[in-house]
């Protein structure tokens, strides 16, 4: 079986959602945190100083660094946020399905400043493999967007890493695609999932 890292970047202004994640699909997976704080016994690794939502571009391309020097041990590492739900067992299928040359997600155009930019939603989350995160991490610099997304974007754009764009991943909530929460168990991820019971009412869906 092919190992996975679910790498889940996290924020001391909202502890609550650790919980939200390692109390539902998180229990089952490996799961590595990152963040403004570090709490080893957690999983969560401090990789900044900042708390505000524009340091989240620092926040990955440090991020990027320490799994390619500490964490390479896994075939595959899934980016997504805290408020972002994982079906897990269609992770587990979908991996299958995916090009060890290819990077997977929900890919999006909403960039204002590169309006022919295609990148995958971070909060949807960004499916890589071990020998593309060896790419990025080594190379990966600031491209001051504020957007840890459209930074990664750029990059594998400018690497020429192909992007691909799957259905099942989801940048919004199951209700903005016309969806319910029993729709779940055909789906990979759907973002904004901000409280306890929206996690807990799409894991027993699927």
């Amino acid at each position: 079986m092919k190992k996975i890292l679910y790498v889940i970047l996290h924020g001391s202004v909202n502890k609550n959602r650790y919980f939200n994640v390692m109390d539902t699909w998180g229990k089952y997976v490996d799961c590595l945190f990152y963040s403004d704080h570090e709490d080893k016994e957690k999983n969560i690794i401090k990789v900044s100083d900042r708390k505000d939502y524009w340091g989240l571009e620092e926040k990955h391309i440090n991020m990027f660094k320490i799994l390619s020097a500490e964490y390479l041990n896994y075939d595959w590492y899934f980016f997504c946020d805290d408020d972002t739900f994982v079906n897990t067992k269609k992770m587990t299928e979908f991996l299958d399905e995916c090009d060890t040359n290819c990077v997977y997600g929900c890919l999006i155009n909403c960039y204002p400043n590169m309006k022919d930019l295609f990148y995958h939603s971070g909060g949807a989350g960004v499916l890589i493999h071990r020998k593309i995160l060896d790419i990025v991490s080594k190379n990966i610099n600031t491209k001051n967007t504020n957007f840890a997304d459209v930074t990664l974007g750029i990059f594998l754009k400018e690497n020429k890493i192909t992007m691909k764009h799957d259905d099942r991943f989801h940048s919004e909530m199951p209700f903005s695609y016309g969806l319910k929460f029993n729709d779940a168990a055909n789906n990979i991820t759907f973002h904004h999932i901000k409280t306890k019971e929206e996690m807990v009412n799409l894991m027993n869906n699927v």
